[in-house]
Parts: structure tokens; sequence; C-alpha cells
């Protein structure tokens, strides 16, 4: 998607989107407080095939529908119950940790607690991003994990690592 905005001296402003499909929807916002809407095909941006005047509670209206605030089709409510139960920990390996000196593949830590490491950030700043099993976990590293609060707290507790 392409968006942009346009200062129309004396007139308003000017907003302008490229939808994914090649359309494009640009929408006039007069000082007046009046709207206008045009639809353009992706072959011809020249001249509109469709024209809506709005007023600016039509405008408030169709901005709401367009949010989700009326509907929301089913798959949103899915992302919204998977990240809900989604947790994403950054946590410290303090020197009493076991893990300290060990691999996460020594660990077997995903198996154990059911949390991936998706980054180790090292003392020095080197950070390692989807680390391989064979990186070995040292004081002061920070990890970055993901899983369900269940499994982060599981990991902590286990490991005795700090947040």
């Amino acid at each position: 998607m392409k968006f942009k905005e346009t200062d129309l001296p004396g007139i308003g402003k000017k907003f302008s989107i490229i939808t994914s499909e090649g359309y494009k929807v640009a929408i006039i916002i007069h000082i007046t407080g009046k709207r206008e809407m045009f639809i353009f095909e992706p072959d011809d941006y020249d001249d509109a095939i469709c024209d809506v005047v709005l007023s600016e509670e039509e405008a408030n209206q169709l901005a709401s529908v367009l949010m989700g605030a009326f509907y929301k089709p089913e798959q949103e409510n899915i992302k919204e119950v998977l990240i809900e139960n989604l947790a994403i920990e950054w946590l410290k390996v303090p020197e009493s940790s076991t893990l300290v000196g060990k691999s996460i593949k020594e660990e077997n830590i995903r198996r154990k607690t059911g949390i991936t490491i998706i980054a180790i950030i090292k003392q020095n700043r080197e950070t390692i991003i989807n680390p391989s099993p064979d990186v070995k976990l040292e004081v002061g590293d920070t990890i970055v994990v993901v899983g369900s609060r269940e499994q982060v707290e599981k990991f902590v507790k286990m490991y005795n690592l700090k947040y």
C-alpha cells in the first residue's frame, strides 16, 4: 500500500492510497469540513470510476466501520486470542542460573519448558538472532524468549532467571 498526503492551498488536504490491487482511493478534506472520496481503476488514475461526497459525521461513521468498530472478521478475533496467550520476555542470566556455561541443546530447553529462545544479547552487545542450539549461555546474557505466559514462568523458575 502506498500512502501520500498533499496540501491543497485554499482547499484543504488530499490523501491518496494505492491499494495492493492497484486501485487508487483519493480523499479530499476541505477546510469547510466536506469530504470527497474518489476511486480510480489500476490502469487509469485520471478519471474516477466513483466519487462520493460525505459530511463530517458520515466520514466518521464510515471510518468506524473500516476500523472494525462494528464488526471484526473471525480471522481477526482468532489473531487476538493467539496474541493474548503469547508472551515475549527479555530475561537476564544471573550467576546463580543453572544455564550458565550450558548450550540450548544441552538443556533441551524447548522440550522441557515449551519456550523458544529467539535472540541472545551478549555482554558486549553482540546480538545473536535465532541462535543455534550449540550456543552456550553466559552470566549477564539477556535472552529473548517466546511462549505462553505459563511456559515463560516455568522457564524462569526452572533456571533461576531474572526479569
